[in-house]
């Protein structure tokens, strides 16, 4: 064993549970365990308090060990959206581990939250959860956009993701698994639309749309990305309308491209081709790809709106967008911020955040959705307070795409 070797940093892997038994057992698997020459460093949290505070002070975490039901019911998963969306950290590998899946079912939590791996406690063995360990730091290692090779030189800036940039440029239709979200009516109990979650498949593992832009190298790649989650969804809403299923229809990460004309143009002969009424297609936007329209080709835009689409704003109260870039674009829609909804019925705090954005979304004349309804009590809650469509496995389950006109037909549960 060289110098190298035996000085190398270990890996720092954040273990985050309220169970103090958890953290022993787990500290005593991964004592010895070493990859690719270096050794581990578990610490510890218990809470996603106390989480947020060693991520606040430590540099290059690789990896976070994760329990969802800690100081609340969701705090695992508020965590989650923390690392990906406040601290922008796409890197860090993020695996739930939850001995109640009640509360969070994988199928929902995969579609929806950012996240590299989905382990029930009793199944983590002491050599799987090794091998769960290793799994996600050579994920990690090969997502580093530059790493240092055995002899301490620079390996070259960007090639792993220059590698996973092409490959996913190579593989756009072939590659991508498709699940459904369901959107519901609250005042009827009825399902009005789908929200397609598409998940590409990769050397790397699955990636969630939200990431493959963000990988994808250049224009041209993101755009026939994007143009084929608009063809794909005008496909199912046309189908589905001719059905007698008239669904509005969501896809994410289209976004970016909205500044873009040829990406509208041709977006916009998708929309006219499948004949579907105003707002059957909504595109899932970000605050951000919202202020970067606002100065974008603003006659393209309202064409592609003719043409059936509309903009659905995605969660709604985590940005710091002023009400003067919320009307000006025209949009249709409010989403809600997943960890406001979830278990709205019993924190007054989260009440008095969804009020807030259902009252917005009154002001503009549009629809509000709330994302990530619990329980009967949230439902309840979201009905009483005037706002129109839900989503969440309390409401309607997550199901492959093939299935949604047996969904729609048997109704939610």
């Amino acid at each position: 064993m060289n110098a190298d070797t035996v000085t190398a940093a270990p890996w720092k892997v954040l273990l985050v549970d309220d169970e103090p038994a958890v953290h022993e057992i787990s500290h005593l698997i991964l004592a010895d365990l070493r990859f690719d020459g270096r050794g581990i460093e578990l610490l510890s949290a218990e809470s996603a308090a106390q989480a947020r505070e060693v991520l606040a002070g430590e540099a290059e975490l690789a990896l976070v060990l994760l329990d969802v039901v800690m100081e609340t019911d969701d705090a695992g998963l508020a965590l989650v959206q923390h690392i990906r969306e406040q601290r922008r950290d796409r890197l860090m590998q993020i695996v739930l581990r939850t001995g109640q899946p009640g509360m969070a079912p994988e199928r929902e939590v995969v579609a929806h939250h950012e996240v590299n791996g989905y382990w029930l406690k009793t199944d983590l063995t002491a050599q799987r959860l090794r091998t769960v360990v290793v799994s996600a730091l050579r994920s990690y290692r090969l997502a580093q956009p530059g790493r240092s090779t055995a002899d301490g030189e620079p390996a070259s800036i960007d090639a792993s993701m220059r590698a996973l940039s092409v490959e996913l440029a190579q593989v756009c239709a072939e590659a991508v698994l498709w699940q459904a979200q369901p959107e519901v009516a609250l005042a009827s109990n009825r399902i009005k639309g789908i929200e397609l979650v598409p998940m590409w498949r990769t050397s790397v593992g699955l990636l969630p749309a939200s990431r493959v832009f963000e990988v994808l190298g250049d224009a041209a790649s993101r755009r026939e990305h994007a143009l084929h989650l608009v063809t794909r969804a005008c496909a199912w809403a046309r189908s589905w309308h001719d059905c007698g299923a008239a669904l509005t229809v969501s896809i994410p990460a289209v976004g970016e491209c909205l500044n873009d004309d040829e990406t509208l143009a041709r977006a916009e002969a998708i929309a006219r081709r499948a004949a579907l009424p105003r707002g059957a297609l909504q595109l899932l936007v970000s605050d951000t790809h919202l202020l970067r329209r606002t100065s974008g080709p603003q006659a393209a835009l309202k064409r592609l709106q003719a043409a059936g689409a509309g903009l659905t704003l995605t969660n709604v109260g985590t940005g710091t967008l002023a009400l003067q870039h919320l009307v000006r674009p025209g949009l249709d829609r409010l989403k809600m911020h997943r960890p406001f909804a979830r278990n709205v019925s019993s924190d007054p705090e989260r009440m008095a955040l969804a009020r807030s954005v259902i009252a917005l979304a009154h002001t503009l004349h549009i629809d509000a959705i709330a994302d990530g309804v619990a329980s009967d009590s949230d439902a309840q809650f979201f009905r009483w307070e005037g706002c129109p469509l839900g989503q969440g496995d309390a409401l309607a389950p997550a199901c492959a795409v093939g299935d949604v006109l047996s969904l729609v037909q048997a109704g939610p549960h």
